[in-house]
Order: structure tokens, then sequence, then C-alpha cells
């Protein structure tokens, strides 16, 4: 990873935008900045950039010689707190400066406590917009995600049965992630049976999982700081005629849109390439969410491939494209694939078979 070439783009935008400095909180954004290990929600750990070309962590005594195992302490400062001592605090002591921050992670506490002795500008989203085009060591990361991802649904699927509930099946998979190698999951496993597969984002309950009903998992891993998203939709037993339907029409879709994902498309143009096959089918009413999002150290992130997706994709993006067709009281089918857009179109880094599968 250049770490040091994505921190001078930071620099040239304090230059660009006459700031002193330029601070970021988010651990997702300081791990990007410098490779520092990171925990989703942790607050331990502020980057600094001034205008004179360094950079520092600011980091609790706590965490410093974590910091220090995995950073280049040669390139950037490591600022370690004392006992008690939050690391915003340090940031009193560069009072009076017209200071960049990260207007979608500070919190107005935070916000109220800095502004007192700091100017603040918004930096309008410049490490998120950064972290959309992806590197080729960032996708080496996803793609070892992704398969770990693979080999786990793979293996949980030879102990799926009926009668199984939602949340063991989400444990047998997310155990198996852990031992295959990922740090952690990308997100919660999203894991909707039967009539709750109508959810987008059904949380796994325990419900059972009944004849006929199909069953939505939604999965990922977390490899080296970078997520995979991957969606498959089973059978357990022989469903309803129109679930069949339902999931052939998906996967209909789901390969258009596959086809037409290159670079120059717009988000919103490579959503309606779905959309457009599932409204010949009588299904795009049950189609309620964009087609798919930007992946990488979040889940969720830009760019959007949705109908409110004005931005062109680009070398770089890696997006999912995922399908849907919830029809209340009956059920829900989705199937998600990751690819990474290339000068000549994409590449899928999903791997994982599409073919009906009926537990």
């Amino acid at each position: 990873m250049d770490y040091k070439k994505r921190r001078e783009k930071v620099f040239k935008v304090i230059e660009e935008r006459g700031l002193d400095g330029a601070i970021f909180i988010s651990p997702e954004n300081v791990f990007y900045f410098t490779g520092a290990p990171f925990v989703k929600g942790s607050v331990g750990k502020i980057l600094y950039f001034a205008k004179d070309g360094t950079a520092s962590i600011i980091v609790t005594d706590l965490d410093y010689q974590e910091v220090v195992d995995f950073v280049d302490t040669d390139a950037l400062k490591i600022v370690k707190t004392e006992f008690g001592e939050r690391p915003s605090e340090r940031l009193k002591k560069i009072s009076g400066k017209k200071v960049g921050f990260e207007e979608q992670h500070l919190s107005y506490y935070l916000y109220d406590y800095l502004r007192k002795d700091l100017e603040l500008q918004p930096l309008n989203g410049v490490a998120e917009k950064m972290r959309e085009v992806k590197d080729e060591g960032e996708i080496r990361r996803i793609e070892e995600a992704q398969k770990i991802t693979e080999r786990a649904l793979d293996e949980a699927l030879q102990s799926f049965v009926k009668g199984m509930t939602e949340v063991e099946v989400a444990s047998e998979v997310e155990r198996r992630m852990r031992l295959l190698g990922a740090e952690s999951y990308a997100f919660e496993s999203i894991v909707a049976s039967g009539e709750r597969a109508v959810y987008p984002h059904g949380k796994p309950t325990k419900k059972r999982i009944e004849e006929g009903e199909s069953v939505i998992l939604d999965l990922g891993a977390q490899v080296g700081g970078y997520c995979s998203d991957m969606t498959r939709t089973f059978f357990v037993g022989t469903p309803r005629r129109v679930l069949r339907d339902v999931y052939d029409a998906v996967v209909q879709a789901q390969n258009e849109a596959l086809k037409a994902a290159r670079e120059g498309i717009t988000g919103k143009e490579l959503d309606g390439v779905a959309r457009s096959i599932l409204k010949e089918f009588g299904y795009d009413q049950y189609f309620g969410h964009g087609l798919g999002h930007g992946v990488g150290i979040d889940v969720h992130e830009g760019p959007s491939v949705s109908p409110r997706g004005e931005a062109k994709l680009t070398t770089g993006n890696v997006v999912t494209i995922e399908p849907g067709v919830y029809i209340p009281r009956m059920g829900g089918v989705r199937i998600e694939d990751m690819v990474v857009i290339t000068g000549g179109g994409s590449r899928n880094l999903t791997n994982f078979s599409k073919k009906f599968i009926e537990i």
C-alpha cells in the first residue's frame, strides 16, 4: 500500500483550500492513510496533517506500541498521550488554526469541543472519494476475503438441514470464516428465511427454516482491513413455482448488469439495466433497493450503483451487483457478486455458483 502517495493527496487539498491542516478521526480513514490497525467504531487515534507536509498520529498510551509496530515511523510522527488523556485534547495545541475535518464522522460533542479553539472546515468526503478507487494491493485483499467467504459458505452448506434456525445458519458460516483466516466479519451476517426473506437486511433470528422456504444469506469476511460481500439464495426442499420463477428472473437481471458493468457507465444507468429486466418479468415493483454499492475498508462505501448514482464508474472501483425481489407473505431472492471495474469492462471477484440449490 502506498500510504505516502495517499497522504500527499491530502497535503495537496490542504494547499488548494488554504487550510493550516486536516484531522481524520474515523478509524477506517486513519488506517487508509497510515496502515494503523483499527477496530470499527473506536476513537483511540487521530491523524493530523499539517500544511508544512508533516503528519502525526495522536494515539493513547494503551495503543501506542501497536501503532509503532504497524506504521512507518520514519514517515509519521507518533504522539503518545499521557495516562488518562484523550487524543482530542492534544489538538488544543494547534489552537487558532483553520483545520479541515470529517463532517460525516465527527460527533457533535467533539465538534463543539474543538471549535472553541479551531476554525473547522468540512473536508467534503476527501478520504471517502479517494477510497473509491482501489489499487492492486487493495483488490488482492478484497479477493482474499471473498475466497474465504466462499469457502466458508461451501463448507457450511454441507451441514445445513431443514429445521435449523437462522442464527444457527449464520454461526456455521461465521465460525468457518474465522477458522479459514478472516480477522473479522465484514458485517453482521444476514440470514432471512420464508416470509422473513422479504427483509433485505434481515437479522438472523431463532426462527426455524421450514420446507419450501427460500433462505437469503448475505455474508462477508474482513482480511487485511478490507471486506468482501456476497449474497446467495437457497431453498429448503422444493419451493413454490413462483419462487423458482423469481430466482430465474433475478439471475437474468444480474447477468445483464454484469455484462454492462464498465468504465464510463453511471451507477444510475447500471441500476437501470437490472431494473428493466425485472420489469419485463413483472417484478420491478418488488425491487426496493439500489443495485449495488462500493466495497473496500467499509462494506458499504462509494460509488453508488442505484437510481441516485449520478457518477460514472471508473477503473479501480469495486462494486456489488445485487438485484433482489421481495414478495410480501411469500419470500424473497437476492443474488450478489462483487466486480472490479477495468479499462475493458469489469472482472467478477465472485466465483460461487448461482445454480438453483435445494437443500
